[in-house]
């Protein structure tokens, strides 16, 4: 679909095209493109609160045994960056271990990294969650995520979620809250897991996250 990217002027001859175009647009609510490029080269001065959907972007991504990364994507201007306001998120049913006392992003018995990659600004609303035990009383098994690519924030227990309770016991824990203070462009979360002492274990876990502009 076209997007009329320049004002109108007065006489100008308006053509059967830049009248399907604008009927198209309003129709869509969304300017529709295919992908950033295509969008970026059609909006090429776009202002805040643009919005655009993209029907097969190239950047969200998403790593983990199941993934979700939409087909399409709602995308908003801010001012400085265009922004995925489409959740992008991954998951894992396979348990998992771990005996470490700092944050780690694989585990013992799948090593493959729960994560999403999107576009944001320097906002962005994240939702992680997992079934989690220990194998001795009361100490914390905890579950966070680090950032990575235009922004670097380590895995801590302030940006988690943890549990403290009979030895074997399983529990669901999960935490969805605003972080800020990324640097806009493309960031990764990952997910991220440590234990207090002894052996942590890690089920059904996710992690979703989306944009905030």
């Amino acid at each position: 679909m076209a997007f009329i990217a320049d004002a109108f002027t007065a006489g100008q001859t308006l053509t059967a095209a830049s009248m399907e175009a604008l009927r198209g647009n309003a129709n869509a609510g969304h300017n529709v493109f295919t992908n950033e490029a295509a969008r970026d080269a059609a909006i090429t001065a776009p202002t805040e609160g643009t919005m655009a959907y993209l029907t097969a972007p190239t950047v969200p991504a998403a790593t983990g045994n199941t993934t979700a990364v939409p087909t399409g994507v709602s995308t908003i201007y801010n001012g400085s960056v265009w922004v995925c306001t489409t959740e992008v998120a991954a998951n894992s049913p396979t348990d998992g271990t771990t005996t470490s006392g700092s944050y780690v992003t694989t585990l013992t018995g799948d090593g493959t990294a729960i994560a999403a990659t999107l576009v944001t600004g320097t906002t962005a609303l994240i939702s992680l969650g997992a079934e989690v035990s220990n194998n001795a009383n009361a100490v914390f098994t905890h579950l966070s995520f680090s950032v990575s690519g235009a922004t670097t924030i380590a895995a801590s227990d302030e940006n988690g979620v943890g549990m403290n309770h009979t030895a074997n016991y399983w529990q669901v824990v999960s935490r969805v809250f605003v972080i800020t203070g990324l640097t806009a462009g493309t960031n990764t979360f990952t997910l991220a897991y440590r234990v207090q002492s002894n052996t942590g274990t890690y089920s059904k876990r996710w992690l979703a996250a989306k944009g905030v502009a």
